[in-house]
């Protein structure tokens, strides 16, 4: 019942006005903001659970459970699926390992996914084990060094995705520092990287 889940949402929201749920889920005046509050969790894997939003009437899980009971969602269909959701994110967590992406700016035109799937691999350089040993700024600093290499190794471009614009190191799950082919910060960003068919985000 859970993997059905998203669909029925998604499938019974659009049949009712979304400000009618609001105001059935407490938002006398239902605004822009709670508007895309709503969006956002119908469309999310993770049905805005690990987003850390908070308003004057309720946090991730609460406008979950508000919005399952106003859709007239078993309880315990709503329990188990944050109970799962919240378990894969604690498992990605620790299977974590920082990374560099290497971002090309690539937009799909009409390249087969398979192809681009069995080279998305070269868009991804992982450090060892003993990386996460290091603090924090030397960890940037061997990201640096490694950016140069691969700068020289690549000759600064990728077959399929084009030429390398800059570097996303990701040293947490959902948490990245961009550096440029140089190897120097140029500014941080939150959430996962591009999806196959998209560019980069400036």
């Amino acid at each position: 019942m859970v993997s059905k889940l998203k669909g029925r949402l998604l499938h019974a929201a659009p049949k009712r006005k979304r400000v009618e749920i609001l105001k059935k889920m407490g938002y006398s005046e239902p605004d822009q903001g709670h508007l895309a509050r709503l969006d956002r969790v119908l469309n999310d894997r993770d049905w805005g659970l690990l987003d850390g939003a908070n308003d004057a009437h309720y946090n991730d899980e609460e406008f979950f459970r508000s919005l399952c009971a106003v859709m007239e969602v078993d309880a315990k269909i709503v329990d188990t699926a944050i109970r799962l959701t919240i378990k894969a994110h604690q498992e990605m967590i620790a299977a974590f390992r920082p990374y560099l992406w290497v971002d090309t700016g690539f937009t799909r035109k009409n390249q087969p996914i398979f192809a681009l799937a069995a080279m998305e691999q070269f868009r991804h350089l992982y450090f060892d084990a003993e990386f996460l040993r290091l603090p924090m700024h030397l960890q940037i600093e061997q990201a640096r060094r490694s950016i140069r290499k691969h700068m020289t190794d690549t000759g600064g471009e990728l077959q399929m995705w084009g030429a390398i614009q800059q570097y996303w190191f990701f040293h947490s799950i959902d948490k990245a520092i961009l550096l440029d082919v140089n190897g120097d910060i140029i500014g941080e960003r939150e959430g996962p990287v591009p999806s196959l068919s998209s560019c980069s985000l400036r």
